[in-house]
This record gives structure tokens, C-alpha cells and sequence, in this order.
């Protein structure tokens, strides 16, 4: 077998390992690899970094685990440039797992380690704290009217951080197209950074969930909360700090203690009765993983209840009912949560109270026929 027969093969299989090309030509490990090398060398000669295209290399280790030198084969590049548009990638919030030298992309989002809010920092053992859900951005049943006056009353009562509970903006997929003006990753997240309500000395911590926007995430393969913040503080928003993928806990620090508050995004559809699956949550916590408070979103519901000693808290919505909904006898309770919480210098929480604002329904018959 000729050289230059094997060097072809090379070129229009750039994917194939040197030892299956030593298997195929019957020529040594050693010498396949020299010759695997020297083409590549070749191709450097020609391709510049603005030629290669980014989502063709993600595509490539899109789950199936790659090497470095392979990726570097089948696009005909550096070890280094392929080093580098891994980065870039991985710096534009695509999902990339590197282990040494090998590299894969899927749709698993690793848990964030816990998030500390020190109390004992403030002076005080109170802290008021503020709780939505489902806002749902970009779709035609959005009440940014409730949003806008739920954050004139946080801004009112001294809030200044806000936990949301997931399903920020309404996403995008076959059966809800005809539900939402804004279409697209981009534009729902640009759309979302300029309409979400801004307030001065307030964080928002903003949970994804494994729909809607999490549907992004599963065609994607894009960590969809890191590349909202991503994109907000490009726009000059320092207020909108990614809160994780589905569950977060939060640390409530006191000096000698402290006390977990959980943000989850729950799943599965709503029960006859309001209480049933925020209860059964708590019931299906191990023991010594309870955390103190759980703050839950995806039911578009309100209810406060206590099992197992657990204050569990469904933060409503502040989107109107959908065809969806409406159709399976879905209720939409359309509101905003304020937490007040005292907390003892060992962190026990002493005192928790919950203030429900509630609004009605006025939107839906509005876009229903249009």
C-alpha cells in the first residue's frame, strides 16, 4: 500500500485513530502515527482560527468523549487552538466536561456548592427576604405588571434579596410557539434582562428549572443560568446572579450556626390537593439532609405548610392562566411571596412568617382568541 494512499484515507477520515489506521494498512502503531501527524502539521499551514467553527467542534464531542489530539485531527489544528475554542466555548456557557486530556459535551449540569448569606454581618438576627416563580418571560400570559408591583412592594418593605423558583422565561418548543412573542435562546434571555424588574440594593438569585428554559439545556447543551448572568452583565445588570440548575441551598449564617433554606424547581403535574407534593418532597428527604426552609417553584401554586418541622413555601406565578392550564383545570395563583425570619446566634430559626400578596387574573381572555 502506497503513501499516498494511506495519507487520503487519513484526510477524508480525519476522525479515525492512528491504530485503526495501523490496523488497516497493516503498517506499525508508530508509523500511522507519524503520519497522522505530518498531516496534520499540513493542515495548520491553511486553517486559521476564524475558519474553524465552534459548533462543529461541539458537535464533535457532543456525548462521546474525545481527546484533545482527536479533536485536533478531525479539524486539522493544534493541540493548543483545539485547547483554546474548547475554552471559548466553555466560556460561552456550553456544557463541557474536561477531565485530563479528554474532553465531551452533554446536558448534565453539575449542583453548585452552597451559597452563603451572612447574617451576622448585618448586625441583626432578622433578615426580610423576598420569593417568586414562573414569571415565565416571553410568553403572551407574562403579568409583568405583578412582577413590577410585587418589586415596588419589595423595594417598600426593605427586601434585598429575591429568591426565584424557577421557569424565568416561558422557552420555546413545538406546542407552546403559539404562547409567546419572543422566539429563541437569545432573544428570550435579552427579552428577559430588559423587562425583569430592576430595583436598587436588590440580588435576585434566579433558579433554572428543567423546563422551558431548561429545554435549551436539553437541545443545547447550554448551561442556561450561567449564560443569562453571562449576558446580563454584558448588558450592565449585576443584580441577576445565577442560582443553579433545578436545586440550590442557601446557608443563613449566624455566629454560631447556621440555617438552610432549599430553592427547587420541582417536576410532575399538580395533585387534587394544593399541600400533597410539597409534603411529599419533604417526606422523601433522608434523614439529616432536611434543610430548614424550602422554597419550591413549577406548580404555578401558593401554600405554606410545615411538615416534618420543614417550612415549605409554593411561590406562586405572575403569569396568567394558559390554554394549557385552562384545559386541564389548572389554577393560576398569581402572586409574590415576603419572608420575614429570626434566626438565634446558633442559626435556629426563632420566628418565620410568610406574607402572600395576591393578584387575579386578568389576561387570559384578552390573547385567548387572538
Amino acid at each position: 500500500m502506497q503513501k499516498n494512499d494511506i495519507e487520503s484515507y487519513i484526510r477524508n477520515n480525519p476522525s479515525v485513530g492512528y491504530r485503526k489506521v495501523a490496523e488497516l494498512f497493516n503498517i506499525s502503531n508508530w508509523r500511522a502515527r507519524m503520519i497522522k501527524m505530518d498531516i496534520a502539521k499540513d493542515r495548520l499551514e491553511i486553517k486559521t482560527p476564524k475558519e474553524i467553527n465552534n459548533k462543529k467542534v461541539l458537535k464533535f464531542i457532543n456525548d462521546e468523549a474525545r481527546t484533545i489530539i482527536e479533536v485536533a485531527n478531525a479539524f486539522g489544528i493544534s493541540p493548543k487552538m483545539a485547547e483554546e475554542i474548547i475554552e471559548e466555548l466553555r466560556a460561552e456557557s456550553y456544557i463541557i466536561h474536561k477531565e485530563g486530556n479528554v474532553v465531551v459535551s452533554d446536558k448534565s449540569i453539575k449542583k453548585q456548592d452552597n451559597i452563603t448569606i451572612d447574617i451576622e454581618k448585618h448586625g441583626c438576627n432578622e433578615i426580610i427576604f423576598g420569593g417568586v416563580a414562573d414569571t415565565h418571560i416571553g410568553s403572551k400570559y407574562e403579568r409583568l405588571d405583578v412582577l413590577n408591583s410585587i418589586y415596588d412592594r419589595f423595594e417598600k418593605e426593605g427586601v434585598t434579596q429575591v429568591y426565584h423558583g424557577g421557569n424565568w422565561i416561558d422557552g420555546e418548543t413545538k406546542f407552546n410557539k403559539t404562547d409567546i412573542y419572543s422566539h429563541g435562546l437569545g432573544n428570550q434571555v435579552s427579552n428577559f434582562i430588559e423587562k425583569y424588574p430592576q430595583r436598587n440594593g436588590i440580588t435576585n438569585y434566579i433558579l433554572s428549572g428543567d423546563d422551558h428554559e431548561g429545554w435549551y439545556v436539553q437541545r443545547e447543551n447550554i448551561n442556561i443560568g450561567q449564560y443569562l448572568q453571562m449576558q446580563a452583565e454584558r448588558a450592565g445588570r449585576f443584580d441577576i446572579i445565577d442560582a443553579g440548575y433545578m436545586e440550590r441551598d442557601f446557608e443563613f449564617k449566624q455566629s454560631g450556626g447556621i440555617a438552610t433554606m432549599r430553592l427547587i424547581h420541582a417536576g410532575g403535574g399538580s395533585a387534587y390537593a394544593t399541600s400533597y407534593t410539597s409534603q411529599k418532597y419533604v417526606e422523601s428527604l433522608q434523614g439529616g439532609e432536611k434543610p430548614q426552609i424550602v422554597l419550591v417553584g413549577h406548580y404555578h401554586k401558593f401554600e405554606y405548610g410545615y411538615p416534618r418541622e420543614v417550612h415549605v413555601i409554593q411561590l406562586g406565578t405572575t403569569c396568567d392562566q394558559t390554554p394549557f392550564m385552562r384545559k386541564r383545570k389548572l389554577q393560576a395563583m398569581v402572586g409574590g411571596c415576603i419572608f420575614r425570619m429570626k434566626q438565634a446566634d446558633n442559626g435556629i430559626i426563632t420566628s418565620f412568617s410568610v406574607e402572600w400578596m395576591p393578584y387575579y387574573d386578568k389576561k387570559f381572555y384578552e390573547y385567548k382568541w387572538n
